[in-house]
């Protein structure tokens, strides 16, 4: 039965409540992948998604503090930048109320329990600015340091708040504490929100790390990976609009390198999601897209990878021989593609051909490599399926 307008006027009452209610507005969507239920902020969340929300929910005052030192203040600014490529907020920004970034409930006490050893005590001198800390690995004392500047100052830049936030929420999750910056990124509320849209230009305020970051701790606290990959996509129109206004060969060559760098993680999504054939079928469109031989030959390597765990040994065999094929051009990596590790391919498909004596040979050859550690676990599990027990 369609419990649309036109029943309105009858005696049943279940229509009769329905056509009284206030419909809800729905955020409308970009991209192939638009979902019924688009990132929103948590029901618990007191950040605005709109300038008229934004106006309509108070934001107690915060306590500022005029003796406790800010690590981001005109006289320490940050000198470390989370990368060295972001995007600088535009003027317009210091219009944005964002005091309701800067609540002490939004940060969560920091057990140490599943912290890693080595990040628990650090060796840092107490007063150590904060990109300090965070350039030489001490992420859990970063994470506290960005909180506490956050909490005590009220008159931050809205550059410094949110670069503070991006601190906060990528520590937490390098010291293995993911699920509480997937909370504490809610404050952030619908990253895609007009509210973040610069009044001016129409450009969003929040930098480019932080928004990228966020799509992924909101994905992981929503327990909803397509989620994820919904946002990378309208991530990815964002860039896309951004290439084709500017004029400017610099510009336009970072954010086809944000374009990429959205291509991988969507795959990556894909992956953790299970979904091993649709990562595959994405990486492969990447590598075939690709014209850059370095960068195809570590697709092509990804996609050898995600063969051998789907078992197809024929395909891992073609994959790899392709990246090795490519690789004449010499190319240099892209930020967002690591050192690959093609050298490593043809004994794990040795291993998984069962052949341990290829194997066997071919790990001792990478025993010297930047490889040497994983070179020598899966010697060790080759010489173990060989009856070689005490080498």
């Amino acid at each position: 039965m369609d419990d649309g307008p036109a029943f309105a006027n009858q005696r049943h009452s279940r229509n009769i409540s329905y056509s009284n209610r206030t419909p809800l507005t729905r955020r409308i969507t970009k991209g192939p992948l638009d979902v019924e239920d688009p990132i929103a902020p948590s029901s618990t969340s007191q950040a605005p998604t709109s300038t008229t929300e934004a106006a309509a929910v108070p934001i107690p005052p915060t306590p500022s503090s005029t003796t406790t030192a800010n690590p981001l203040s005109p006289k320490d600014p940050l000198a470390v930048r989370p990368s060295s490529r972001s995007l600088l907020l535009p003027s317009t920004a210091t219009t944005k109320d964002l005091s309701y970034l800067l609540q002490p409930s939004n940060f969560h006490k920091i057990s140490q329990t599943d912290i890693p050893p080595p990040f628990r005590s650090t060796p840092a001198a107490p007063g150590t600015p904060l990109p300090v800390l965070h350039r030489e690995g001490h992420y859990y004392r970063a994470a506290l340091l960005a909180a506490s500047s956050l909490i005590a100052d009220s008159n931050l830049s809205p550059k410094q708040i949110f670069e503070l936030l991006y601190v906060r929420l990528a520590s937490l999750t390098l010291v293995n504490r993911t699920p509480l910056a997937g909370k504490e990124s809610l404050a952030l509320g619908d990253i895609h929100s007009p509210f973040y849209l610069s009044d001016d230009t129409g450009e969003c305020i929040l930098p480019w790390e932080l928004r990228v970051l966020a799509v992924r701790l909101q994905a992981l606290e929503a327990g909803d990976a397509k989620r994820g990959v919904q946002g990378y996509y309208d991530l990815a129109v964002y860039a896309r609009m951004r290439i084709r206004d500017s004029s400017n060969a610099e510009v336009k060559g970072l954010w086809k390198d944000r374009l990429r760098g959205l291509g991988i993680r969507v795959g990556n999504t894909l992956v953790e999601m299970g979904d091993l054939e649709a990562g595959k079928r994405h990486f492969e469109s990447l590598a075939n897209a690709t014209a850059n031989a370095e960068e195809k030959k570590r697709l092509s390597s990804w996609v050898a990878m995600l063969c051998l765990r789907m078992g197809d040994l024929e395909a891992a065999r073609a994959w790899t021989s392709s990246g090795d094929d490519d690789h004449e051009a010499g190319e240099t990596a892209t930020e967002f593609l690591p050192p690959t590790k093609n050298d490593i391919l043809n004994p794990l498909v040795a291993m998984t051909s069962g052949n341990y004596e290829n194997a066997i040979s071919e790990w001792r050859a990478l025993l010297n490599s930047p490889h040497a550690v994983l070179a020598k676990q899966n010697l060790a599990v080759c010489l173990l399926y060989t009856g070689h027990l005490p080498e």
